[in-house]
C-alpha cells in the first residue's frame, strides 16, 4: 500500500512538471528584454523616427559593453493611439515580460501605459513626452526629456519680449501635451501684462482650421500661440493664416516643427515662426560619433529629435538592471543612483525625485526654407 501511494505521488509530482514547464513560460535567463512603443505608422512617423533609431544604437553598444543579450520588441502604436497603446503595454508585460519599457512618445500614451506600468512595477521611461502631469503619474515613469513647463513660460516670455501683447491661442486637445503647453503659455503671458483675446481648439487629423482662423483673426492679435503636435497640422495652419491675410508672429513652444514635412507642406507662408526646443545637448566626442554614425546608416545630415534622448534612457535602464539585486524595487532605485554619474549623449539626465531631468532650452526660427537658431 506504500509502495502504491508513494509511486501515485511521484506520478503526480512528474506529470505537475511536465504540465508546469509546457503551461509556464519562465523569462529566459540572462536576457534583458525591453519593450520599444514607437509610432511606425501614421502622422508621426517622421517626427519620432529618432526613438527606436536611438534605442537600436543603444543596444548595438550595450551588447558589446555588457556581453550579455538584449532582446528589443518594438511595437507600432500608430501615431500615439492612445488605444493602441494599452494593448501594447499589456503585451509586453503579460506576454513578453520585459524587463523595462522605452515609451511613449506622445505625453498621452505615457499617462495611458504608466498606470499598466506602475501596477506591475515595470520601469518606463519615455525619451519624447513633455507634460508635467507625467511627473506625478507614478514612482516607476521616468523620461529623459524635459517638462513643458518651462518651454510654455520661456515661449510666453519671449512673446513678451518682442513686444506682443495680444495673443492667440491654437490648442490640439487629443494630446495632453499640448493641452498643458497652452495652459502655461497662457498663464505665464497674463502674468506678464498681455491679454489672451482668443482661443481656438483642434484634434488629431483635422486638416482645415479656415473657421478658427477666421475667428482669431477677427480678435485681432500681434501672436499665434501654437499649442498643436502634429507637424503637418503646424504648416496646414501656417499656410491657411496666410491665405486669409493673418500676418501674425506664430510661436510654437515645441520643435515638432522640425519636420521636413512642415516646408513641404506650407512652403515661404511658414517663414519667421519661432519655436523652442531643449538646449543643444553637449558637444561631446560620445555625441559627435553617434551623430556619425547615425549620418552613415540613415544618410540624413541631422539627427533627428529623441534619438539621444532614446539611446540614454536604454542605457540608462539597462545599466541600473545591472547595478540591482535583479528585483523590480532595487531596479527602480539603483535608475537614480546610476543616473548621477551618467554622462549622457542628450546632456543631463540625473533623475529627481519625480523621474525628471531638468535642461536648458533653446529659441529657433525658420529662416531661407531652413531651421536655424533665433537670435533677436
Amino acid at each position: 500500500m506504500k509502495k502504491t501511494i508513494f509511486w501515485v505521488v511521484i506520478a503526480i509530482i512528474v506529470i505537475g512538471g511536465i504540465w508546469y514547464g509546457v503551461n509556464k513560460q519562465p523569462k529566459e535567463q540572462g536576457v534583458i528584454k525591453i519593450g520599444v512603443l514607437a509610432d511606425l505608422s501614421g502622422d508621426y512617423v517622421s517626427l519620432f523616427r529618432g526613438v527606436p533609431r536611438g534605442v537600436e544604437f543603444a543596444v548595438e553598444d550595450l551588447r558589446k559593453e555588457i556581453g550579455r543579450e538584449i532582446k528589443l520588441i518594438i511595437e507600432d502604436q500608430k501615431s500615439c493611439d492612445a488605444k493602441e497603446t494599452a494593448t501594447i503595454m499589456n503585451k509586453f508585460i503579460g506576454v513578453d515580460k520585459v524587463d523595462l519599457v522605452i515609451g511613449g512618445t506622445c505625453s498621452n500614451t505615457t499617462l495611458v501605459a504608466a498606470p499598466i506600468a506602475e501596477q506591475t512595477k515595470t520601469i518606463m521611461i519615455s525619451p519624447a513626452s513633455s507634460a508635467p502631469s507625467v511627473s506625478n503619474s507614478g514612482e516607476y515613469i521616468f523620461r529623459t526629456y524635459i517638462s513643458d513647463l518651462l518651454r510654455a513660460k520661456e515661449a510666453a516670455k519671449l512673446a513678451y519680449e518682442l513686444g506682443k501683447r495680444r495673443m492667440a491661442i491654437f490648442t490640439d486637445l487629443s494630446n495632453d501635451a499640448q493641452i498643458e503647453l497652452a495652459k502655461g503659455g497662457r498663464e505665464k503671458f497674463t502674468e506678464l501684462g498681455g491679454m489672451i483675446v482668443a482661443e481656438e481648439e483642434i484634434t488629431k487629423g483635422d486638416t482645415d482650421f479656415r473657421t478658427q482662423l477666421a475667428k482669431i483673426k477677427n480678435s485681432n492679435p500681434d501672436c499665434l500661440y501654437l499649442s498643436i503636435t502634429a507637424p503637418n497640422q503646424i504648416a496646414l495652419v501656417a499656410k491657411q493664416a496666410k491665405e486669409l491675410g493673418l500676418n501674425v508672429q506664430l510661436i510654437v513652444p515645441h520643435e515638432t516643427v522640425e519636420d521636413p514635412n512642415v516646408l513641404q507642406i506650407a512652403g515661404k507662408t511658414i517663414e519667421g515662426l519661432i519655436y523652442v526646443m531643449p538646449g543643444n545637448p553637449p558637444d561631446t566626442q560620445k555625441y559627435q560619433e553617434l551623430k556619425r554614425r547615425y549620418k552613415e546608416k540613415y544618410s540624413e545630415e541631422e539627427m533627428p529629435s529623441y534619438t539621444t534622448e532614446s539611446y540614454d534612457a536604454v542605457t540608462l535602464a539597462v545599466k541600473a538592471i545591472l547595478a540591482s539585486n535583479g528585483t523590480k524595487e532595487d531596479i527602480k532605485n539603483k535608475l537614480f543612483e546610476v543616473s548621477k554619474s551618467y554622462n549622457g549623449v542628450s546632456g543631463n539626465v540625473t533623475f529627481d525625485e519625480n523621474g525628471d531631468v531638468t535642461k536648458s532650452v533653446m529659441f529657433k526660427t525658420i529662416k531661407n526654407g531652413q531651421f536655424v537658431p533665433y537670435t533677436e
